[in-house]
């Protein structure tokens, strides 16, 4: 990716999320009291807002008129960051058709280290899914960080900052994302999407993660979604292979895939113990849950087995993000295996 802004940062967000003020407040404080560190990690759990946030604190810090903490809009600056190209900031994420940033990209960045600023200011270089850095990328990037420049930042984006070499890590500042309270994500959803509408639900489904609600209330997910519950539900009924279920699992990141496994069984879980129907619940979801609380089955046995599979997803995400070395493949064809059993094939 170039230094045009079209990457997973590409966003109309041009002020942070609520719950996400403090940290901007503060960031923009280091910078104008030239306080800022050189490089940057922002972390934390999937669909946090963290390259939204990331990508506005970029153009905001490029700003030629900040109103307090916040962009004009104005400037020259805000008008080219608007049209989604700043020569002065540099995004890169693992190309299409690839899971790896490679070490060319990361050489393009050093390139762009290297020059002067077109607008007298700062530089800086964006990286998302930094944990997708190769390791000969990784060690490019390495010198960089070491050597960044004057007026020039690194931030780099991730949801497994595990996965990324402590030596990196090191290099860099950490930025811990905070997610919501109840609170704060209802009110939020509720300013966008009409207070008419009850949350509560879909809050549950998506472990209070308004991000995700809004995509799945938006569509931009629910089709992936669906083709997931729907391949849970058949591998729950002894219909498909858990190699198919991989399938589909492979067109997605692990930590989503991760994520709608502890969405559907959390959601199954309830129903199962407040034998609660849900109002406009899918048909994927609805099936899986009649699989669930068959007659034939005893659905005390059956919640127990899911609390379980429950805690194992948990286990797994944490495996995923504190570890250097791990193998999703295996992770996600143990936990398929325990989904596959949770109800006895008659």
């Amino acid at each position: 990716m170039s230094s045009n802004n079209t990457g997973p940062g590409g966003s109309s967000l041009t002020a942070p999320l609520p719950w996400q003020l403090e940290m901007w407040e503060r960031l923009i404080s280091l910078y104008e009291r030239k306080q800022l560190a050189h490089a940057y990690l922002f972390q934390g759990n999937v669909d946090l807002g963290k390259s939204a946030f990331v990508s506005a604190l970029a153009h905001t810090i490029l700003c030629q008129n900040r109103s307090g903490v916040l962009a004009c809009g104005e400037c020259k600056n805000c008008k080219q960051g608007g049209a989604n190209y700043h020569p002065d900031i540099f995004e890169i994420a693992p190309e299409e058709g690839s899971k790896d940033i490679k070490i060319g990209q990361i050489r393009d960045l050093s390139e762009f280290v290297l020059r002067t600023s077109h607008s007298g200011a700062a530089k800086i270089a964006i990286i998302y899914n930094a944990h997708r850095l190769n390791a000969n990328a990784a060690n490019a990037l390495l010198k960089t960080l070491e050597e960044p420049g004057n007026e020039t930042y690194l931030f780099l984006v991730t949801d497994l900052p595990g996965r990324l070499v402590a030596t990196i890590r090191s290099r860099c500042q950490k930025i811990n994302f905070p997610a919501p309270t109840r609170s704060q994500a209802g009110e939020w959803l509720n300013g966008i999407l009409g207070k008419s509408t009850s949350f509560d639900e879909l809050l549950n489904a998506v472990d209070n993660n308004p991000i995700r609600a809004l995509q799945i209330a938006d569509g931009d997910q629910l089709k992936t979604s669906q083709q997931f519950v729907s391949g849970l539900c058949d591998l729950a009924s002894g219909q498909v292979s858990i190699q198919f279920v991989l399938g589909l699992i492979a067109k997605t990141e692990e930590v989503d895939a991760l994520q709608h496994l502890a969405s559907t069984s959390s959601i199954l879980i309830k129903r199962l113990l407040t034998n609660s129907q849900v109002e406009n619940s899918e048909e994927s979801m609805n099936t899986l849950y009649k699989i669930m609380s068959s007659p034939q089955n005893d659905v005390n046995v059956v919640a127990k087995r899911l609390l379980r599979f429950y805690t194992e997803v948990v286990l797994a995400r944490r495996q995923l993000a504190a570890s250097t070395n791990p193998n999703p493949q295996l992770i996600m064809e143990s936990l398929l295996w325990h989904w596959s059993r949770i109800v006895p094939i008659k």
